[in-house]
């Protein structure tokens, strides 16, 4: 190691560290941190300080991103709660054209996937990125209130759509950027618990604006809908601009001990520095990175299992129109949308943080797709109220599987930056793409049977298994190879890198 590239260590004399005990190659990052000490690896001094910077990250990180994760569903699903007010007949609007405007806005979602992602990736400060493209989705969702017709209408969801692409796969790789592998999954199952929360607010929201704003200063219902998740979302977005952190070498709110410890802990979790991070001359150029995610075979095997994951769940975008097959009125029937997404909030929880705790990934996301898959078949054999709603209590299930699946994917996509940012952005398309065309096959002239949503959703909770099935076999071989002695991306058996099972 140059002498740019040391670090002095803190001597702890009851550690069994030795004194001279030197951090891994810190790369291009070195400069950083002349002069800085860190205790000794094992000792109670540093896993102390590691302790105190996980506290300050979780508690600064997540709250704001499940609060704004939460609103982002919202908006992207308020329009079918919208139904449950007078939207159709005041933009006489017909089944398909409602279909229609509900898939448009994945078109724009999948298309900007990528692109934005390498975008945040170059820009360096993703917490800046994030928060200003939260706030203009905020706008455009507002805007949806004042839209008189069909065509109005599916030309902001396509907006709408183009900039929330940013959101989720900015955010997975964004926390890559900040925890280890072994940390991933009960955090990234956490901050998707906003998602499903959203699930179940929003189907209380919806039931209070429907019941109590009609008319309210000459304004439908679906209309305040759409403005007070628009201005939540902005308030919110100007939280984050200040308050989120930036990556472990650049927040100034944290000391120089801490953003060097948050530097050292993710170069030893896969055994040496990113190239093409931070200050580096020798960053990997965008279409590097794209080119480095699409012949990775990874990439596509995950990209599989989100996209029969999503398929598996595409009818959250209409479960309001799937209980109401139930036969209540549009004011219970919001209200029992709730109960499925908060104990699918649960439950998601509890199997990621037991995956966390075995460091075991298949059997884990196995979990949902089979639980999902039983519902599907009770929902199929019968209209009776009772069982039919337990069958939609437990559809959702297969989110359990769906934020550990992107843990799973983090875990075994560790570099370098810019092709993680890409291979994030494309298994986010594979799971949305089934959300462009899912509405159709979930119209209200269906109802109540949905023999060919429901049919499709279970082969598809099938397939992700399979594909499940697939990775796990997959990995088992490269880790054979890396322990013969192989090199497998770039990392060798040097590293003491192994792909998560």
């Amino acid at each position: 190691m140059s002498e740019i590239n040391k670090v002095d260590i803190a001597h702890d004399e009851q550690s069994i560290i030795k004194p001279n005990d030197e951090l891994p190659d810190l790369g291009q990052f070195a400069h950083l941190f002349e002069g800085v000490t860190l205790p000794p690896r094992g000792s109670e001094e540093r896993a102390k300080l590691e302790k105190r910077l996980k506290r300050k990250l979780d508690f600064t990180i997540f709250p704001l991103l499940i609060i704004t994760y939460i609103l982002n569903y919202l908006d992207r699903n308020s329009l079918a709660a919208s139904k449950e007010g007078t939207i159709m007949v005041d933009l006489n609007l017909t089944n398909t054209q409602f279909s229609t405007c509900q898939a448009i806005l994945f078109v724009g979602y999948i298309t900007m996937q990528v692109p934005s992602n390498i975008i945040m990736e170059k820009l360096g400060k993703p917490q800046l990125y994030l928060s200003v493209v939260m706030m203009i989705w905020g706008v455009i969702s507002a805007c949806m209130a004042a839209a008189k017709n069909f065509n109005q209408l599916v030309a902001i969801r396509a907006i709408l759509g183009a900039f929330e692409a940013a959101f989720y796969p900015g955010v997975m790789f964004y926390l890559s950027s900040w925890y280890t592998r072994t940390e991933l999954a009960k955090r990234m199952s956490i901050f998707y618990t906003g998602s499903l929360l959203s699930g179940a607010f929003g189907g209380l929201i919806a039931y209070a604006v429907v019941t109590d704003l009609e008319g309210v200063h000459g304004l439908h219902s679906w209309q305040y809908l759409f403005i007070i998740e628009g201005v939540a979302t902005i308030g919110v977005a100007f939280i984050c601009f200040f308050c989120l952190p930036e990556l472990p070498a650049t927040t100034k709110w944290l000391s120089k001990e801490e953003r060097l410890l948050g530097v050292v802990r993710l170069i030893d979790d896969i055994g040496q520095a990113d190239d093409d991070y931070g200050d580096s001359t020798e960053k990997k150029s965008a279409w590097e990175g794209l080119r480095l995610a699409v012949v990775d075979e990874k990439v596509w095997i995950y990209l599989a299992i989100l996209f029969f994951e999503a398929a598996t769940a595409s009818l959250n975008a209409v479960f309001p129109a799937i209980v109401a097959s139930l036969g209540y009125d549009s004011s219970k029937t919001l209200l029992l949308t709730a109960p499925p997404w908060l104990l699918v909030s649960i439950t998601s929880v509890l199997v990621a943080w037991h995956s966390d705790k075995t460091n075991e990934r298949y059997w884990h996301v196995m979990i949902g797709p089979a639980i999902s898959m039983v519902a599907f078949i009770i929902g199929i054999s019968t209209l009776k109220t009772a069982p039919r709603y337990v069958a939609m209590m437990l559809v959702l299930q297969v989110y359990n599987s769906y934020g550990l699946s992107y843990a799973w994917a983090s875990s075994n996509l560790p570099r370098p930056p810019i092709k993680r940012a890409a291979a994030f952005a494309m298994i986010n398309i594979g799971g949305n793409l089934p959300n462009v065309y899912a509405p159709y096959l979930f119209s209200s002239n269906y109802s109540p049977h949905f023999y060919a949503g429901f049919g499709y959703c279970l082969a598809s909770a099938i397939l992700s298994m399979v594909f499940m099935t697939v990775a796990k076999w997959r990995l088992n071989k490269l880790n054979k190879k890396l322990e013969n002695g192989g090199t497998v991306d770039g990392l060798g058996p040097e590293t003491g890198f192994k792909f998560t099972l």
